[in-house]
């Protein structure tokens, strides 16, 4: 009883949340209620959030807040790299793959190296980026100012350091 009632409070929080976020659009006066049909399709679309409990429950909500704070940091990559991109700042990058089953990149991250150039990082010791899904997880890559970054499918503006975890 106590799992089906903080169900039903997930699927009321998460509803509550795209319609003060305008993640669906305003009802116009002839549009009609929400039906049975569309909650259940809301049920669906968020069952992996509605299944979370306690710290998982906890740090998607806190990235909800961030992203709902600052839509622009939200970047689809699906179609160039199978990746959504979450842009913290500039140089400083999270890329999530959207079906991790698929590739040994589950987690890719990307850090604008020229801090670490300036304090003695030796780039030519380091692996060169490799082309997507050819990252071994746990091995540091460098990527060159200019040159294409495959999680990007653009050249990057600084040097690049980049490390893919393989979550399962």
């Amino acid at each position: 009883m106590k799992a089906k009632l903080s169900n039903i409070t997930i699927v009321l929080t998460i509803t509550s949340i795209l319609l003060l976020t305008g993640c669906s659009r305003s009802r116009a006066p002839e549009d009609k209620p929400v039906t049975g049909d569309e909650f259940t399709t809301l049920k669906r679309e968020y069952a992996d959030v509605l299944a979370l409990e306690g710290t998982s429950k906890s740090e998607i909500l806190a990235i909800a807040r961030i992203l709902r704070a600052h839509p622009e940091i939200a970047i689809d990559r699906t179609a160039a790299s199978g990746e959504y991109c979450f842009k913290s700042s500039t140089g400083t990058m999270v890329h999530f793959a959207a079906q991790p089953e698929r590739t040994l990149e589950d987690v890719v991250y990307e850090l604008d190296a020229s801090g670490l150039i300036a304090a003695g990082l030796d780039p030519t010791r380091m692996k060169q980026l490799p082309e997507l899904g050819q990252m071994t997880p746990g091995v540091w890559y460098f990527l060159a100012k200019g040159q294409l970054d495959p999680h990007h499918a653009h050249a990057m503006s600084g040097p690049t350091i980049a490390i893919a975890v393989n979550v399962k």
